[in-house]
């Protein structure tokens, strides 16, 4: 009897580990969708014709809706596992990324783009809740490492999705990674028989509460602003049109630049704790490390734009902003620091929330400064003034980020 509980047990791991592999696999492909759109096609929008707004829009969506599965899908994911959790949010990656290309209009556009954004997020509260089960002891490194693999997707959005546009076209190209998604899906589909536990009672809105309340939480969250907003408005809507229009750079050299931007950031998933190290665990003087050059990089980027400067000089700025959006891990041990230890998935969901809020504000914003100016009849190039106007944007923002930093208190004694 003992050795077929213990057997049972083994199984029941096993399977555990197949549907998590299968889980982090979409979740690279999640991640990859983050860059897709608009920044991927934005000339093919552009082309058809489609309003700048309106583009923008496309891609704040898939934030804004992603930024509302942390909060929903984090205060309930105890109630329904990590599987169940991971079955659902791929079911609506998966529909929401095939249906995009092909809908008719752009409100069917916004809807299946909401059906995605809202997907992917629930795929990573999944992944980290299994993470949770199947590694209790070493949570931190674990989910590092799957942030690690995940952050690496936008490296294929970029050079190889531009590459994959220009040889099908882009409603084919777009329905890829939906249709990659489907394979690791249908296998958790097959491997969840006798795994998904059975829906639990209790679960409140309490955990939110309790963040709303906190406003060191709400510190952490605006110290954060800048770092994703900037970046993500970057490298999912307008870095690579800044180097084509600007820098004069071709689609594949453009693509380039973001993808070295994509792979700083994913690297740092795991070298923020080297930072760490280096500062004492002083996690107060790692968040204003981050602001601080995420200030540095779009003041540069600024004075690149406004003055003139080389694309050299420009690509080092953006740089900088880079760094610190790969801090997200440390970010959230501050956020678990912050609150009482049975707080601490809904404090990481939280931070999420508002990052992607940020990133989602961002986006909008950035799309009604460039409605502003006409793109260049022929060529649809933006003025170089509409985006130094989006980096006079940025500069405000990371002024207040960095503000914002200096109020988080010192947590390293609380753990």
């Amino acid at each position: 009897m003992n050795s077929v509980a213990v057997l049972s047990e083994v199984k029941l791991r096993h399977k555990k580990l197949g549907i998590l592999f299968c889980g982090v696999v979409i979740f690279f492909l999640t991640s990859m969708a983050k860059v897709l759109i608009p920044a991927t096609i934005f000339q093919d929008l552009l082309n058809l014709p489609m309003p700048v707004n309106r583009i923008s829009a496309l891609g704040a969506a898939f934030m804004y809706s992603y930024a509302g599965s942390q909060l929903l899908m984090g205060c309930f994911s105890d109630r329904y596992g990590g599987v169940r959790i991971l079955l659902i949010g791929g079911g609506l990656f998966t529909l929401g990324t095939i249906a995009f290309p092909l809908a008719g209009n752009f409100y069917l556009m916004i809807f299946f783009r909401i059906l995605t954004g809202f997907g992917a997020g629930t795929i990573f509260l999944g992944v980290a809740k299994l993470l949770a089960e199947l590694y209790p002891g070493s949570f931190g490194t674990a989910l590092g490492l799957v942030l690690l693999w995940g952050y690496l997707g936008p490296t294929v959005g970029t050079v190889p999705m531009v590459k994959l546009v220009e040889a099908v076209q882009w409603k084919l190209a777009m329905i890829l990674p939906g249709a990659v998604a489907f394979i690791p899906l249908l296998l958790i589909v097959l491997l969840c028989r006798g795994v998904i536990k059975p829906v639990s009672r209790g679960q409140t809105l309490e955990p939110l509460l309790v963040m709303i309340k906190n406003r060191y939480m709400w510190y952490v969250c605006l110290a954060s602003a800048s770092i994703y907003g900037a970046y993500y408005a970057l490298v999912s809507q307008i870095g690579q049109k800044i180097f084509s229009d600007v820098f004069a750079r071709s689609s594949g050299q453009a693509a380039a630049y973001i993808m070295i931007l994509t792979i700083v950031v994913a690297v740092n998933n795991m070298g923020g704790n080297l930072f760490l190290k280096l500062l004492g665990s002083r996690r107060k003087a790692v968040i204003l490390l981050g602001t601080m050059l995420s200030l540095a990089g779009v003041a540069g980027g600024f004075l690149a734009l406004r003055c003139g400067w080389s694309c050299a000089f420009f690509a080092i700025a953006v740089t900088a902003v880079a760094i610190p959006a790969g801090f997200f891990p440390m970010l959230s041990l501050v956020a678990k620091e912050l609150n009482l230890p049975q707080y601490t998935a809904m404090a990481v969901a939280f931070l999420n929330f508002m990052a992607f809020v940020f990133i989602s504000l961002y986006q909008n914003i950035t799309g009604s400064v460039l409605k502003n100016f006409v793109p260049d009849p022929v060529s649809q190039a933006f003025p170089v003034q509409a985006y130094s106007a989006v980096f006079g944007f940025f500069l405000i923002g990371a002024v207040i980020s960095l503000l914002a930093s200096c109020l988080v208190p010192e947590t390293r004694d609380r753990h």
